[in-house]
C-alpha cells in the first residue's frame, strides 16, 4: 500500500489553530491528501513594503520552496494573516504556482480586516476553505476557470469569492482526476 502525498500548511507567524485544524480537516477529506501542520515559521522582513502595508505574495513563496527543513512535501500552503499583493493588484487574497509545489493565503480580507467589519466564524472559515483549494488547484495544473460558481473561478472581490461554489465544476474535476493519475496520486 503507498503512502499518501503530504501537504505542508505552514502558518507565516501566528495563525489561529482552530483555523489551521479546520483546514487539514477539510483538505484531506476533499483532496484525498495527508495533510501535515507544520510549526509557524517567521515573516521575511524582505516581502514587506513599507508604502503598501502590504507583504509580496510571490516573495513568500519563493520564501516557502528555499526552506530547508522540510522533508520535501508533495505540496505547501502557506497562511498568514498579513495583507498580501502582487504590483498589478491592489491586494490577493492568495497566489499559487501553476503545477507548483507552493501556495500561499492570507486570512486578513476574507476576515473583513480590510473594511473592519469582521465577518461571522462560518463564513470565514468557508472562504478560507475555497481560497484554499482554489490556489491548491492552481498547483495541480488547474487555470482560472469560467464556469459559474466553480471553485477555480477568479475572485477579486469578497463578494465573488463568497458566491463560488467549495467544490469544483465537473472539467475541473476532470482535470483535477486526470492530473492525479497522470502523477501516479
Amino acid at each position: 500500500m503507498s503512502q499518501r502525498p503530504v501537504l505542508a500548511l505552514v502558518p507565516l507567524e501566528a495563525v489561529d489553530q482552530e483555523i489551521l485544524r479546520y483546514l487539514s480537516t477539510a483538505i484531506a477529506e476533499l483532496l484525498s491528501l495527508t495533510v501535515q501542520i507544520l510549526p509557524p515559521k517567521p515573516l521575511p522582513f524582505n516581502t514587506y513594503h513599507i508604502v503598501r502595508n502590504q507583504h509580496y505574495s510571490t516573495q513568500l513563496l519563493e520564501y516557502l520552496l528555499a526552506r530547508d527543513d522540510l522533508d520535501e512535501p508533495f505540496r505547501m500552503l502557506g497562511i498568514t494573516s498579513v495583507d498580501l499583493y502582487i504590483p498589478i493588484f491592489t491586494f490577493v487574497f492568495g497566489e499559487a504556482q501553476l503545477d507548483g509545489r507552493a501556495a500561499i493565503i492570507s486570512t486578513f480580507r476574507p476576515r473583513g480586516e480590510a473594511s473592519g467589519v469582521r465577518v461571522p466564524q462560518s463564513i470565514f472559515l468557508d472562504r478560507l476553505l475555497k481560497l484554499s483549494l482554489h490556489e491548491l488547484g492552481h498547483t495541480f495544473s488547474l487555470p482560472h476557470c469560467r464556469q459559474e460558481g466553480c471553485l477555480m473561478g477568479f475572485s477579486p472581490t469578497l463578494e465573488k469569492l463568497d458566491q463560488k461554489n467549495t467544490e469544483f465544476c465537473e472539467y475541473c474535476r476532470i482535470l483535477l482526476t486526470d492530473y492525479f493519475k497522470r502523477n501516479g496520486l
